[in-house]
């Protein structure tokens, strides 16, 4: 039986995007964070083991293009199976794509080039920039660690939009720092959600004026 303290092996895995394998059980096991034995993991661990598993293994899907290229991106990274197409680090899933595509568009639209994200996963963070590339000039802000109000105050006058990523890992000691006309919020954790809510916020703003005011 499970508690409110520990957490199946099998669901953490695909929680960080892998599809469970025993390669990912030995990985932990080498590390020392779990006996193999054990189908079950301390929710304590949890930051440990993504640091582990994204450290040493490349997410990809199950298509040929994706799994051909991952050979390349991999780099010094092991190859393992994505636990769904939206979690591949190569083609970021075709959801994804076209969520982002739609935001760099209204992007455009609106006149608008630097965006910054406030949260987020590491690996939804990496999906998101992926997705991009260099299409935008993306500033990505991780939510569990300490930022003070100056830094933040530089990040949303650098952005022409600030999205809030709620639902992920943000601490309100963090996001409290954003405001402003231009910072917005993302109810859901998705990459799909967050590329929505900047597009929805770029419409919206060129709408208006088409453009904010040179900074």
């Amino acid at each position: 039986m499970g508690g409110a303290q520990d957490i199946s092996k099998a669901e953490l895995f695909r929680e960080l995007g892998f599809a469970p394998s025993a390669e990912l059980e030995h990985a932990l096991a080498e590390a020392g964070l779990s006996n193999p034995r054990k189908p079950r993991i301390s929710l304590d661990k949890r930051e440990a083991v993504r640091a582990l598993l994204e450290g040493a293994f490349f997410r990809v899907c199950a298509r040929g293009d994706c799994q051909f290229k991952a050979q390349t991106l991999a780099g010094e990274r092991r190859v393992a199976l994505a636990s769904g197409q939206d979690r591949c680090e190569v083609c970021g899933g075709s959801v994804n794509q076209r969520a982002i595509d739609a935001m760099i568009e209204a992007c455009r639209s609106a006149g608008w080039s630097r965006v910054c994200v406030v949260g987020g996963s590491p690996s939804s963070r990496r999906d998101l920039d992926s997705g991009v590339g260099k299409r935008l000039e993306l500033r990505l802000i991780d939510g569990t660690k300490t930022r003070n109000l100056k830094s933040a105050a530089a990040d949303t006058e650098w952005a022409d939009c600030v999205v809030l990523w709620g639902g992920t890992q943000l601490d309100h000691k963090v996001s409290n720092l954003y405001r402003g006309d231009h910072v917005v919020t993302a109810t859901a954790r998705g990459v799909p959600e967050v590329a929505a809510t900047v597009e929805q916020a770029a419409k919206r703003a060129a709408s208006r004026t088409g453009r904010r005011p040179d900074r």
